[in-house]
């Protein structure tokens, strides 16, 4: 069983990241919409080299900790890496992928409520 709560982990996880300088972090809370997780960690770099490298620093540090991980997608090409912890999703994009996607604009419509940049916490 995990030592850390929900908190914790959603802190040490956007930690992780900016310790890669992941760019423009923000957290969104959709447990209220979606039957899959609770929380959704976006971010960016600067290209898959550098969001690879934020993907896998994530998962070596968090497997060093005993925190469990689903699964992950797109590690391999970088593009938009997933890093599923259950009830918090994380979600790496390089810059130009994220522009097309806007993942955050769709969910924000979804949860009708502003998001949360971490980078501000």
């Amino acid at each position: 069983m995990e030592s850390f709560t929900f908190k914790e982990k959603l802190d040490i996880i956007i930690q992780l990241a900016k310790e890669k300088k992941a760019e423009d972090i923000i957290t969104l809370d959709v447990k209220e919409v979606s039957n899959i997780t609770d929380r959704l960690v976006i971010c960016s770099g600067e290209g898959s080299i550098h969001t690879r490298t934020i993907g896998k620093y994530i998962l070596k540090e968090i497997k060093k900790m005993g925190i469990k991980f689903h699964h992950t997608e797109g590690l391999e090409h970088g593009s938009w890496i997933l890093l599923d912890f259950m009830n918090i999703v994380v979600h790496i994009f390089d810059k130009k992928t994220r522009d097309y996607y806007k993942l955050e604009d769709f969910w924000k419509e979804m949860i009708k409520q502003d998001i949360t940049n971490s980078e501000k916490e």
